[in-house]
């Protein structure tokens, strides 16, 4: 994991020494992007449950920047982003508006192959905080100087027991390719 500039999260732990990561900026791990995936806080119903929007929406986040694999155990998969919020660059105040979006949560889905490794047809596959590719982004120059894009949550093959699994690819794709995957149901 890597590791994150000292007072931005708790992932500092998990680190290749000189290895940082520095706090996006809010347009950056806001914005969420058709194929991304989701995840929502989980025992989050004692703070958001007195807003109006709790009725028929749930804050989540696409990006896993600052957050470490021991994070992973607070959140729960909350879906894939099926239409776009792209979040325009803030003025320091903070943001005017919610901006809402949609998830699939079920059904048939076409999602960008963000891991390492190729991806088969039948994978099972879960959610996961670590991505390798975009980790060894974080120590090159690109990242020090601000080009790179924060972390996003990644997928990667499942194993036998895990409580993350999100669905069965249907289709190949090497890494950076885009392949369809069959979100299982709740």
């Amino acid at each position: 994991m890597a590791k994150v500039d000292p007072g931005v999260g708790d992932g500092a732990d998990n680190a290749n020494p000189g290895t940082f990561e520095h706090k996006p900026h809010f347009h950056e791990w806001a914005t969420a992007l058709p194929g991304m995936i989701c995840v929502s806080r989980k025992a989050r119903n004692s703070t958001f449950r007195n807003y109006v929007a709790a009725e028929t929406a749930t804050p989540v986040v696409a990006c896993c920047a600052c957050l470490g694999a021991d994070d992973m155990k607070n959140f729960y998969f909350a879906g894939v982003c099926r239409s776009k919020s792209v979040r325009p660059i803030d003025d320091g105040v903070g943001p005017q508006i919610d901006e809402f979006f949609t998830l699939a949560i079920g059904g048939m889905c076409t999602m960008l192959n963000n891991s390492g490794t190729i991806i088969y047809p039948g994978d099972m596959l879960e959610w996961c905080f670590y991505n390798q590719k975009a980790s060894t982004l974080v120590a090159s120059k690109g990242a020090n100087r601000g080009n790179s894009n924060p972390r996003r949550i990644t997928v990667k093959i499942a194993t036998a027991a895990s409580e993350r699994v999100i669905g069965r690819a249907l289709s190949f794709a090497k890494p950076g390719e885009t392949f369809d995957l069959l979100l299982k149901s709740c």
